[in-house]
């Protein structure tokens, strides 16, 4: 019997290319986005992460995206709809 050991990383040694990202010199004062995928276990932590984000950072603005389902992704046209409207986001997957 052969027992192969692989690289998890195949051949693939760089993530795929993508659009570059824009680097903020400061969050203060920008358009906040909020993702959340509200999952059990941050359903007390939630609440209290936006309310200090937006204490220390000040937004201009605030959108929130809540997905429906922890599951299953965002919906891709929602997801552009928020990366539009904001200047940066603060993603929560919880689990």
């Amino acid at each position: 019997m052969t027992i192969r050991v692989r690289s998890p990383l195949a051949d693939i040694n760089q993530a795929p290319p993508g659009k570059p990202v824009r680097a903020l010199p400061a969050l203060e004062g920008g358009r906040m986005g909020l993702l959340w995928s509200q999952h059990a276990s941050s359903v007390k932590f939630w609440p209290v992460f936006e309310r200090v984000a937006e204490a220390r950072f000040h937004p201009s603005e605030v959108r929130r995206l809540y997905k429906t389902s922890t599951w299953n992704v965002a919906p891709p046209d929602d997801i552009r709809t928020l990366a539009e409207q904001v200047d940066y986001v603060f993603v929560g997957v919880g689990g």
